[in-house]
């Protein structure tokens, strides 16, 4: 008798040492949803305001700034780093500011540049759409697109549509002006921008609602 042929595990890709390592980084990453949500609703008692908030990201980003300076300069605070954060810092993290600097830098600069709703529109794309373009992308990405994959790509869409609905509902954001945010925060996830993804997205998602908002 013939054995019959295995099936393939659909899960093998989520158990892949690449995918887990980038499931805890996306981990991290996604944390980050709480400062779009805080520009959303205002829950805390302080920052309130933009010049507070002016100064509670401008602290952060500091802070972010001189922690990766320690990191590349001191042997002591990078064998830290690579022994808690292990595989999940990328090779051009490595000799520059890690990602998680870099969406800070990028919370500051859209509530210096946007009003507050599209600000937080467009953190949330970047939270949302870039964790779950990398992770979708990684577990079943197939059709390439330069370095990323169709796949990817759609579950930054989706991510960014799901967001879009949200901003929508609670900060009433115009729909075509979130929907058109959600569509520019993927098409910059997707291209091979020499810029930073958290601030790539927030950036250009920013300012294509920005323009159509008026």
């Amino acid at each position: 008798m013939s054995s019959r042929p295995s099936r393939a595990d659909p899960l093998e890709p989520l158990r892949s040492p690449q995918w887990l390592a980038e499931a805890r980084r996306k981990a991290i990453h996604l944390c980050f949803i709480v400062l779009p949500l805080e520009l959303v609703h205002n829950v805390l008692p302080w920052p309130r305001g933009h010049r507070q908030l002016e100064l509670f990201f401008t602290a952060l980003t500091v802070a972010a700034m001189a922690v990766d300076l320690l990191r590349l300069h001191e042997q002591r605070v990078r064998r830290f780093f690579s022994e808690f954060l292990g595989g999940m810092i990328r090779e051009h993290e490595a000799f520059g500011l890690l990602g998680s600097t870099y969406l800070l830098l990028a919370s500051l600069l859209a509530i210096e540049i946007f009003p507050q709703p599209i600000a937080a529109a467009a953190l949330g794309y970047t939270v949302l759409g870039d964790a779950f373009g990398a992770l979708v992308g990684r577990a079943i990405g197939r059709r390439k697109f330069f370095n990323k994959s169709l796949e990817g790509a759609a579950g930054c869409l989706t991510a960014c549509l799901v967001w879009a609905a949200y901003v929508v509902l609670v900060a009433h954001v115009p729909l075509r002006v979130a929907l058109a945010g959600a569509l520019a925060a993927t098409v910059v996830e997707m291209l091979p921008i020499p810029l930073d993804d958290n601030l790539g997205i927030t950036l250009a998602s920013g300012f294509v609602m920005k323009l159509l908002a008026g």
